[in-house]
Parts: C-alpha cells; sequence; structure tokens
C-alpha cells in the first residue's frame, strides 16, 4: 500500500466510527495484505485523533507474541468515567489489568527482562475496555481488518492506582465484570495470552526500536481477563480484580 492508500483507509474507518454510519462493506481494493499494513494504516489512524499515550497488549495463546495497539487521548479516561451510549456502536466491554509507567523504557540493543520492566511500572490499575468498530458486521471483520480499525478499540477506563503489584500469579487473579451489580463473569485468571507480566515484556522489547518506544506516563492495558459482554444505556459497569480498586462506567443515554 501507498502512503497515500495507508491515510485513506484511516480515513475510511475513522469516518465510520459512530455516531456516524458503518461501513456496510470492506472497503474495496484496501484491504491490509499483512500486519505491516494493517499496523500502518492503525497507527495513520489514530494519529489523526492525537499523540499516543497508552497502548493496548494481547496474545490469542500464553506463548504467542503479543499484538499491539496504541491509544490516542481521547478515549482514555479515570473511573469512574460516564460516556454517552451514542459515542459506540459495539458497546462490549472487558475487565482487563493495566499499568501506569514511571520510567521511559528507551531503544537499546540488548532486550528487557521481567525485573526491569516491573521496575518501571508506577502504578497498577483495573480497568475496562469498550470494544467498538467501524464495520457494519463486526464479526464478519478479518484479524486484520480488527488490527488496522484501532484493534476494535473504543475507550480505555483505568481505576484509581496503586504502586504495589497485586499479591499471587497475576494470571490467575480473581476478576469479576459486574453489570448493574450482578457478575457478568466471576473467575480466576481469564488472559488468553497468560502472565500479564510476560505481554508487557513482550511489549517493551517490540517497541524498543521502533520510533516511540514505551515511556514514562503511558498506560499499557494487558488484554482481556473476561469474554466481551455487551452492555446499553443507562447500564453501569464495573471491573474488580483482587488487590486493585475497581474501574467503573456507567452507560449514558
Amino acid at each position: 500500500m501507498t502512503n497515500h492508500d495507508i491515510a485513506e483507509t484511516a480515513r475510511l474507518l475513522d469516518e465510520a466510527r459512530a455516531p456516524n454510519g458503518p461501513l456496510d462493506a470492506f472497503p474495496e481494493g484496501r484491504a491490509p495484505a499483512n500486519e505491516t499494513e494493517a499496523l500502518a494504516i492503525h497507527e495513520a489512524l489514530v494519529a489523526r485523533h492525537g499523540p499516543v499515550v497508552a497502548w493496548k497488549t494481547g496474545a490469542p495463546t500464553p506463548t504467542a507474541e503479543p499484538m499491539y495497539g496504541q491509544i490516542a487521548g481521547d478515549t482514555l479516561h479515570s473511573s469512574p468515567a460516564a460516556i454517552p451510549a451514542a459515542a459506540f456502536r459495539l458497546w462490549a466491554v472487558e475487565a482487563e489489568i493495566a499499568v501506569t509507567l514511571a520510567r521511559d523504557l528507551p531503544d537499546r540493543e540488548t532486550p528487557y527482562d521481567a525485573e526491569e520492566v516491573l521496575a518501571a511500572i508506577g502504578a497498577w490499575h483495573a480497568a475496562i475496555e469498550v470494544l467498538d468498530t467501524a464495520f457494519a458486521d463486526w464479526h464478519a471483520a478479518s484479524p486484520l481488518w480488527r488490527m488496522a480499525d484501532r484493534q476494535s478499540h473504543g475507550a480505555l477506563i483505568i481505576g484509581p492506582g496503586r504502586p504495589e503489584r497485586p499479591s499471587g500469579a497475576l494470571d490467575r487473579l480473581p476478576v469479576r465484570l459486574l453489570v448493574d451489580g450482578e457478575a457478568a463473569f466471576a473467575h480466576e485468571g481469564g488472559n488468553t495470552g497468560g502472565d500479564p507480566v510476560r505481554l508487557l515484556v513482550g511489549l517493551a522489547n517490540r517497541l524498543r526500536g521502533s520510533a516511540r518506544p514505551l515511556k514514562a506516563g503511558d498506560v499499557v492495558t494487558t488484554g482481556s481477563t473476561t469474554p466481551f459482554h455487551q452492555v446499553g444505556a443507562g447500564q453501569r459497569v464495573v471491573a474488580d480484580f483482587d488487590g486493585l480498586d475497581v474501574a467503573e462506567l456507567v452507560v449514558g443515554a
């Protein structure tokens, strides 16, 4: 894809998000051929909204290479948050563990290890990610189209931070996703990528040689610990992890 193709595809995806109408079909001749093209569209789309202030990562299995997505400031919210129902189309919510970095993890020749990445974390948070889409049929979108479409990101709500890492194994941390006070999901662990620390280290090293490595102040959310759950106007969502303060979201009218 040319730079023009990338920019035009990013524009189409951006303009198809709510409250505008969705794309009923995938843009002809603009499908990303590989991950490199999908990420280029993704980054061009995020750049339309401002500088990167946060990241999302995750993986389909505990051994798969972590993916990443960029997040601009206009979709990052502190808990408790209230977002109008008209802001998103899909309104699928997930409970996640997020961190805020207190130190830069700049480019260097040698990879970062877990101890170094953990030492760079200033705060641990419960988080809610809201998934959204530019497409009328989200389920029909290929993984590359979803990657291009901001990794299906709509919003990230982070709870108050704690400096201490939650005790115990993070890949088995008890979590509850509550909707109007009722548990939509309640279990231990649930992240398909396994240990969130592995995902954080993978992200730090993937970005280490890029134009935008991780830096102090960045928020990183480490992937869903619950299946997504669709909500609607007037509902209240809470992500509750053992050892963390809750993240809260109200869907407005």
